[in-house]
């Protein structure tokens, strides 16, 4: 899914009227992440002083509770990018990026 965002450092939201929201969500500065990769597990520890890690993760505590945050917020998820840029099209929203979570 994805959510329509600002260019700035700490990003804000746009809701479905496109206006921007900036919520407080519960950002982290690192996170570790388990995966298996050729039948051996491996964990990863990640580190950002930003709301994005260099792989691409959303650093947040709990990525669940900040989308409920978001909803609560009128700010929903596109299902997929073009959905997304679609919106921002129709809308005429000249500077935004995508948020993949």
């Amino acid at each position: 899914m994805y959510f329509l965002i600002t260019m700035h450092s700490d990003p804000r939201f746009y809701d479905l009227k496109c206006q921007q929201v900036l919520p407080e969500l519960d950002y982290i500065e690192s996170l570790t992440k388990t995966f298996i990769h050729n039948g051996e597990v491996r964990t990863v520890k990640l580190a950002s002083t930003s709301f994005m890690s260099g792989e691409n993760d959303w650093m947040v505590s709990c990525p669940r509770k900040a989308i409920e945050q978001l909803r609560e917020l009128d700010i929903h998820p596109f299902r997929t990018k073009g959905e997304a840029r679609e919106f921002a099209k129709f809308n005429q929203l000249d500077s935004f990026r995508y948020l993949s979570i």
